[in-house]
């Protein structure tokens, strides 16, 4: 089983120079360290239940892109079948302790079955039995993991059935058994579980789950390492509203017009560059009720109004960004002609319950040609424009991007048979040859020590 393993995660790599897809997220050694970033738990008091948490991480670029891509490919199955699957998918398992996380009782729960049986699945024994609680978070969705910051309500209120009191006969563990009576209070009238964490301290752990399946065999489960411990009550560091200065201006880069369009008008791009401590309060901050967005402006160059660009993305991550142009027609512009110099800047915007929204300073302002924007069903007027008023700030030119390079970026003059230089090709068909030549050969030997 391990070498043919090896085998495919060989044969991933080569097709991943053709299809320009990262094969590290389905490698299980790079997996495993691919685990949840910036983890934040936070008591909703007064909200749902009396116990339920706000659970937020991010999700590590390389899998969102990942995911992206396949949600972008045409042909699923083509997409899995490049790397010798069927299918895949990420869940998260989170694990939680209440007071102390060594505790024998309240402590860490996970437990072996939470590394999945064969036949029934994650949490599960070989007989199909429950190994886990209703707050243990074994086999759990994780939302859009193609969007950076994800969040989930998590140990919500429990009725007096087996998700409180456990069944003895079926395996299934109740969250009563994971409690110390001293920690908790339950309401058997109301069927209400309280637990004051003014007074407790909750603690979480979260990893990443991708469950890789191919046709005819077991499902293989893949794991993240854990996360960093977060937590939220009597002992958590208390959660500070973010103020203007403590969101840096944000990092634009490699302006472009794209081949793409919406409702037949141009989409530009940009990069963006997140650091490490903004990721980390966007997920706080969303924790909290909140989030953190960024906001694109644009202007034909000379205005001196900025236009609000509703047609972009809007989520935090980082890399490439895209933004629809077509919101830049205005009366003063009712058509937009091609090469007329465009200028476009971004600033974050941070909204928090119950305070005013938050902004950071704008972005360097960058420049770009645009293709024609116009609307068509529109009539242009005739009339002369009115003057513009030249902007004050200074400008930095993006020039339009070059034309693409028909050579081989590896050898520079194969004509790239199917988008791949000729010489992978030869690398695929040698392994390929090695490959049937070691079958064949191990066929005969079998066959010689069969007589």
């Amino acid at each position: 089983m391990k070498k043919r393993i090896s085998f495919l995660m060989v044969v991933i790599m080569l097709l991943s120079l053709a299809t320009s897809v990262s094969a590290s997220v389905v490698d299980e050694d790079t997996f495993k360290s691919l685990k949840p970033e910036h983890v934040s738990i936070q008591w909703m008091e007064g909200n749902d239940s009396p116990t339920t948490c706000t659970l937020t991480y991010s999700v590590p670029t390389v899998i969102s892109e990942f995911f992206t891509k396949k949600d972008e490919a045409e042909d699923k199955e083509a997409f899995w079948a490049q790397f010798g699957l069927t299918d895949g998918w990420v869940n998260v398992q989170f694990d939680w302790a209440l007071d102390d996380v060594n505790d024998s009782v309240s402590g860490w729960h996970y437990n072996k079955y939470w590394d999945g049986d064969p036949t029934h699945g994650l949490g599960r024994d070989s007989d199909g039995g429950y190994h886990y609680s209703d707050w243990d978070g074994v086999d759990y969705g994780a939302g859009n993991i193609t969007e950076t910051v994800n969040d989930s309500w998590v140990f919500r209120g429990l009725p007096n059935d087996d998700r409180w009191n456990g069944n003895p006969e079926t395996g299934y563990i109740g969250v009563k058994d994971q409690l110390r009576e001293d920690q908790y209070t339950y309401d058997y009238d109301e069927e209400c579980l309280k637990i004051d964490f003014s007074k407790h301290t909750m603690y979480v752990r979260v990893r990443f789950v991708f469950t890789l399946r191919k046709d005819g065999e077991d499902d293989r489960y893949t794991f993240s390492d854990w996360s960093d411990i977060a937590s939220c009550g009597k002992d958590a560091k208390k959660y500070e509203p973010l103020t203007a200065k403590d969101i840096p201006a944000p990092v634009i880069t490699n302006l472009r017009m794209t081949d793409k369009e919406f409702n037949g008008n141009p989409i530009v791009a940009y990069t963006l560059t997140v650091p490490d401590d903004l990721m980390k309060k966007s997920v706080e901050v969303e924790a909290n009720g909140g989030g953190i967005v960024i906001e694109t402006f644009a202007r034909v160059k000379g205005d001196a109004e900025w236009t609000g660009m509703g047609n972009s993305d809007w989520e935090i991550k980082p890399g490439e960004m895209e933004c629809a142009l077509l919101t830049l027609m205005n009366e003063a512009h009712p058509k937009i002609d091609a090469n007329t110099p465009i200028e476009l800047r971004v600033r974050y915007r941070c909204d928090q319950p119950g305070l005013d929204d938050v902004f950071s300073e704008y972005s360097q302002t960058l420049v770009f040609e645009t293709t024609e924007i116009s609307n068509p069903t529109q009539p242009v007027p005739t009339e002369t424009q009115p003057e513009v008023t030249k902007p004050t700030e200074e400008t930095t030119t993006v020039a339009p991007e070059p034309e693409k390079d028909d050579k081989c970026p590896l050898c520079h003059f194969c004509p790239q048979p199917l988008g791949l230089c000729i010489f992978i090709w030869l690398l695929i068909i040698l392994i390929i040859a090695v490959v049937v030549y070691v079958v064949i050969r191990v066929t005969k030997k079998n066959k010689k020590q069969d007589k």
